[in-house]
């Protein structure tokens, strides 16, 4: 039976992360596709704030309960948030959502990198 070594835990969290991002990728071009098909006077499907919001609660939660996906799911949230914000004319979301993506990614790969760490030591 083969042993992980260090090398191979740090792959991981990078696995992790493309998940993350290929499922943002995907809520995106949902977002875009769906307000495409839209004729109403917001220019998006009403289920989408409600869906975005629910992730994101749900992430925070899971934050707070230390769940290693939690940060994950945080920042991966963000990209459709933006493609919200562009589909309905509301701007004033991206930089609030860029900064809430970029913090949500970086405590994520901390917390992936500490929890490598320890795992090493041990």
């Amino acid at each position: 039976m083969r042993r992980h070594t260090f090398q191979d835990r740090l792959h991981t969290p990078r696995r992790r992360l493309t998940a993350g991002v290929v499922s943002s990728l995907g809520m995106s071009i949902a977002v875009v596709v769906s307000s495409a098909r839209e004729d109403s006077a917001l220019g998006a499907p009403p289920l989408w704030p409600w869906l975005l919001t629910g992730l994101q609660v749900v992430s925070l939660w899971a934050a707070g309960r230390r769940h290693w996906w939690a940060w994950l799911l945080g920042g991966s949230v963000q990209l459709p948030w933006i493609a919200y914000a562009v589909m309905t004319d509301q701007v004033g979301f991206i930089p609030g959502c860029a900064i809430s993506a970029s913090v949500q990614t970086c405590s994520f790969l901390n917390n992936s990198t500490r929890t490598n760490r320890s795992e090493a030591m041990a």
